[in-house]
């Protein structure tokens, strides 16, 4: 079955128009609500792509209808994308916000990651106070060198499962910028992984690393 027989399949049964699938698309709209399931294994209710993540609704203006989607259908399909004042986006403006939106269902994501990671380490190393890290966390989304550098040493040696490019690195204050330039290589090393291209930049221009 192609993808057209599978949209007609999806669409006509929940929409108004019954034949003509342009016309049929034509009812749906994207408004902003979307969603993050956390584990790739939802299947589009559009065009039946599996391996979905992140699920982005679309209603039937006449009938009030949803349909779970992936976000790449909705240009695919040229669903219309509706601003919080009710205005229909142009194609542009409709990519540029469903870009938007995806970005942060997966900023959202690495970070619920990383509290959840904070979680499961202070369940397993009972002699480290997580409660401070956890509240910088939720504050800057993000951690100092030396925060930083504790926290993944910790994680390794609790051997706990997780993903450093999701702890990222704040050095916008002097004192953050210092101790990044301060650490010995073998801890910089160990959080290089966490940094942005622009701050592993700012490293290698200042000093001798590896």
């Amino acid at each position: 079955m192609n993808w057209v027989e599978r949209v007609k399949k999806n669409i006509f049964p929940l929409s108004n128009e019954k034949y003509n699938i342009r016309k049929a698309l034509d009812e749906w709209v994207y408004e902003g609500s979307m969603y993050d399931v956390e584990v790739a294994d939802e299947t589009c209710e559009l065009c039946d792509q599996p391996n979905i993540r992140y699920q982005f609704e679309i209603v039937n203006k006449l009938n009030n209808n949803s349909l779970l989607i992936g976000s790449e259908c909705i240009m695919r399909f040229k669903i219309s994308v509706i601003d919080r004042s009710g205005k229909k986006l142009s194609f542009d403006d409709a990519k540029k916000k469903v870009i938007k939106d995806k970005s942060r269902l997966v900023t959202e994501a690495k970070e619920k990651s990383v509290l959840n990671t904070l979680v499961a380490l202070a369940a397993k190393d009972h002699e480290f106070n997580i409660e401070n890290f956890i509240e910088y966390f939720k504050e800057r989304k993000a951690f100092t060198p030396n925060q930083l550098t504790l926290l993944i040493w910790r994680l390794e040696r609790a051997n706990i499962d997780f993903k450093k490019a999701h702890f990222k690195l704040t050095i916008r204050r002097n004192r953050e910028k210092e101790q990044l330039l301060s650490l010995e290589n073998w801890k910089l090393k160990r959080i290089w992984d966490c940094l942005s291209s622009n701050q592993k930049q700012f490293v290698l221009d200042r000093k001798n690393v590896f």
